[in-house]
């Protein structure tokens, strides 16, 4: 296998792996705190952007995530395994509470 093609097989495995964790995310099979526990673990998984994560959470939604990430002034650039452990407990609390209008 050239270096090209492992690669390729790197790259899909990746993907392959983010994207079952954000699936998992969305459908409610997978937690928030376990995604972090995950992308510690997992360093495919630890290199997925936060923000990705955060937006499949149910009944957050992309205005929501983010809005949250700038309250706790999380850079949405900062990958799942970069978020600090006191970071991680915030958000998980924000998106336990419910929506203020």
């Amino acid at each position: 296998m050239s270096d090209q093609e492992t690669a390729f097989a790197r790259a899909a495995e990746a993907r392959q792996a983010i994207a079952g964790v954000i699936n998992g995310v969305r459908s409610g099979e997978v937690e928030l705190a376990s995604a972090f526990l995950i992308a510690d673990t997992n360093p495919l998984v630890g290199r997925c952007f936060a923000v990705k994560v955060l937006e499949a959470v149910p009944g957050i939604g992309k205005v929501r995530a983010r809005r949250t990430m700038r309250a706790l002034d999380l850079d949405e650039g900062i990958w799942l395994d970069q978020v600090r452990p006191e970071t991680r407990v915030a958000v998980i609390e924000a998106f336990t509470q419910p929506v203020s209008s």
